[in-house]
């Protein structure tokens, strides 16, 4: 007896110690598959009681497997809602028949869903290049062997249209890609008022042309918030766009920047087609689309929102959206006053 005692871990306190210096959650079982110190229950995020039970059948049946001299790694996937996983894994201490050992117990829920948001773009972006190089390839095709000049000319129109589709994507992808790295390296004073209005000036025209009316009021005092200039120009511009994109001829799309005690706004109102209350959650996804025939005959690449969450995050702001679908969307933009 005093031989299997001598096996276990024999100073629990030092254990204890190294063990919640860990950020993952752990379990140690001594020689006599007694469980001498846990820690999970206190570091591992879990939705409720379900999980807490699910998490400890998998512990036991390690514990069970480890009698056996399987020390394994388990993946636990809870489907919740909402869906979380869990990685366990056994670890002998020592090269004794029985030893004492190790279970490891760590929340990936947040990796998984990283992994998932990288298979999706990977799948999402070769689809969005697929369909204009694929229009491009086709319609080559067949202006290759056109001689009506009629036919040639709309063919070429097709080809131009559809090569600016792709260089817009590919621009997008690129603004995207830069913004990811939530690093602002020009960093000046900006007057919003200044960004509004060069932004109204940009599409003006195009919303004239489409019947809408696009009307902007300027905050009184000079509206300055700290940030880059492209980034924040990028994010207005975008939802500017949207809204004249998703609006009906004779309505009105208008930008308000307003100044609160503790933050400059800028809100972009429009009275177009709204978002159903579905979709609210999932619109600032790269790709994703509410009315995607809509989108891609407007030219929109499905990442404009994306670039405008990222555009605010990296200046530490929020932005908010509401709406009613055939009654408008309203986006507010909520960025840091600058202390005076």
């Amino acid at each position: 007896m005093e031989d299997r005692a001598s096996t276990r871990v024999e100073d629990a306190e030092l254990w204890s110690r190294a063990a919640a210096s860990l950020s993952i959650g752990v379990v140690l079982v001594d020689a006599d598959y007694h469980t001498v110190y846990s820690d999970y229950a206190d570091k591992i995020p879990t939705g409720g009681f379900a999980e807490r039970i699910l998490l400890e059948r998998a512990i036991s049946a390690l514990k069970h497997d480890a009698r056996l001299e399987l020390y394994r790694s388990q993946t636990l996937e809870v489907f919740g809602p909402p869906k979380s996983y869990f990685q366990l894994v056994t670890t002998p201490l020592g090269s004794d028949p029985h030893p004492p050992f190790i279970i490891t117990v760590e929340n990936i829920t947040e990796r998984k869903r990283l992994e998932e948001v990288r298979r999706d773009f990977v799948a999402n972006v070769s689809h969005e290049l697929k369909t204009p190089v694929g229009g491009i390839v086709l319609l080559a095709d067949a202006l290759s062997q056109e001689s009506d000049p009629a036919t040639v000319l709309r063919l070429s129109r097709r080809i131009l249209d559809e090569g600016d589709r792709l260089a817009r994507l590919v621009t997008d992808l690129l603004d995207l890609s830069k913004l990811e790295e939530t690093e602002l390296h020009q960093i000046h004073d900006v007057n919003l008022n200044e960004i509004a209005s060069e932004c109204v000036d940009r599409y003006r025209l195009g919303a004239e042309a489409r019947g809408i009316r696009l009307e902007v009021t300027f905050a009184p005092d000079p509206p300055i918030v700290s940030g880059d200039r492209w980034q924040l120009s990028s994010a207005l511009s975008n939802l500017v766009d949207n809204a004249i994109k998703y609006s009906e001829p004779g309505t009105e799309v208008r930008v308000t920047i307003a100044i609160s005690a503790e933050s400059i706004e800028a809100i972009i109102a429009d009275r177009g087609i709204g978002i159903p209350a579905r979709d609210l959650s999932r619109i600032f996804e790269r790709f994703y689309r509410v009315d995607a025939d809509r989108s891609r005959a407007t030219g929109g690449t499905g990442l404009g929102l994306s670039i405008v969450r990222h555009v605010i995050e990296n200046h530490q702001g929020k932005i908010d959206v509401t709406s009613t679908e055939g009654v408008g969307t309203t986006f507010t933009i909520s960025l840091p006053r600058i202390p005076t």
